[in-house]
This record gives structure tokens, C-alpha cells and sequence, in this order.
């Protein structure tokens, strides 16, 4: 009886196992290319996080009733520091004004589960990300009712702190414009635009944050 021998020869193994080699040389550069690092993702989530902060906030009629065709006491949006009796954290003991810059900041701190702080005042939320409030004027009478800045690094006080557009060292109290001299990537602070009118810029500056959250000052300017 014919016996057939059907192993591979040792050729044959070096032959595939070189194929197989070329292929990861190929393939991996690619799959590693289209798996987001962990800034990014955090990135989208602060980005994504304030943005449906804010339209909550300016959509809420009991905290921010529509004023924008009041004839005697017109308001954009944020530019409203007046309570009401629905607006719980914000109610109708601050009727006559109130501060509509710390109203903004106490009501979007509660939306993040936090305790109010007061601007300039660093605080860090359970997923890492460190935030600040800074510049913050709403104003009836600038553009848009005015703005604030809020400030994110989102892996916290873990290096590099800086992004390509700045170091924000001043808003976050740690980093230097050195550390992102030479950097190229890697990015974990950027820098958005709050306006009363409920519109979003991240700073232009910050190209890595607007590439990763996939949008152009042009997609938030309406």
C-alpha cells in the first residue's frame, strides 16, 4: 500500500511564515492608523459632553426663557443672569439679575454633576478631564451676548499638557510652552468659545482638537 505524506516541508513553512510577515508589515501601520488614541477619544467626549450641555441649557425655558423679542429687557441667551421659580439651581431669590456669568457656571457644573466654582478655578471630573472656566463676560451688549472660555486638558495633570495651538499653562496652573515646541502629535489640552448665544468654537489654534472631533468652526458657528 501507497502511504502519502502530506506535512509541509520546511520550505514550504518559511515560504508562509515570510508571507505572513509582509503582511503585518503591511497591515499593521494601517490598523494602528485607524484606531484613535486615547486623547482622542477623550477629546470627543469633552467636546461632545459641552456641546450637549449647551443646548440643553439654552433650551431650557424654565432656567432661560426666551427674551430675544422683549422690547424693555431683551436677552440673547447666557447673557441672562435673572432666576426663576422653575430654574432650581438658579431660582427667583437672584429675580432682579443675579450674575448671568456665575448663573452659567453653576448651571452647567450641575448638568456635570459638580459643585459651583468660581472662574479661573481648576476642577477635574470623574473620567479624568480637567476643565476651567476663564474670560467669562456675557454681555447684552457684545456680539452674541459676549462669551467664556472653558479650557480642557483631557487626561488631567499627565504630560505633555499642551496642545499645538498653546500650552494653556496660565488656565490649567501646569505645563509650559516648551513642552510643545517640537511635539507633533499627542496633543491633550485645547481651548473652546462659549457664546451666550449658545454657539461653540474650539480655538483655531487647536487643529488636533477640531481634527478629532471631526468638526470646522464652520459646523458650530450657526
Amino acid at each position: 500500500m501507497k502511504r502519502f505524506n502530506n506535512a509541509f516541508t520546511l520550505t514550504e513553512l518559511l515560504v508562509a511564515l515570510g508571507v505572513i510577515a509582509i503582511l503585518c508589515a503591511i497591515l499593521m501601520p494601517v490598523i494602528f492608523n485607524l484606531i484613535p488614541n486615547q486623547n482622542t477619544i477623550m477629546a470627543k467626549r469633552a467636546f461632545y459632553t459641552t456641546q450637549t450641555i449647551i443646548s440643553e441649557l439654552i433650551n431650557d425655558e424654565a432656567c432661560y426663557p426666551d427674551k430675544t423679542s422683549s422690547v424693555t429687557d431683551r436677552k440673547i441667551g447666557f447673557d441672562d443672569g435673572a432666576g426663576t421659580a422653575n430654574c432650581l439651581k438658579w431660582d427667583e431669590a437672584y429675580i432682579n439679575g443675579g450674575d448671568q456669568n456665575k448663573k452659567f457656571r453653576t448651571l452647567f457644573l450641575d448638568k456635570l454633576g459638580m459643585d459651583h466654582v468660581a472662574s479661573n478655578t481648576v476642577f477635574s471630573t470623574s473620567d479624568g478631564i480637567d476643565w476651567v472656566f476663564t474670560s467669562t463676560n456675557f454681555s447684552t451688549t457684545a456680539t452674541d451676548g459676549g462669551f467664556t472660555y472653558l479650557t480642557v486638558d483631557v487626561n488631567g495633570k499627565d504630560d505633555p499638557n499642551c496642545s499645538n495651538g498653546h500650552s494653556y499653562s496660565g488656565e490649567l496652573q501646569t505645563g509650559s510652552d516648551g513642552n510643545c515646541t517640537s511635539r507633533k502629535s499627542g496633543f491633550d489640552r485645547f481651548r473652546m468659545k462659549i457664546y451666550g448665544s449658545g454657539k461653540i468654537e474650539i480655538d483655531s489654534g487647536d487643529k488636533w482638537a477640531i481634527e478629532a472631533v471631526k468638526v470646522s468652526k464652520s459646523l458650530t458657528e450657526d
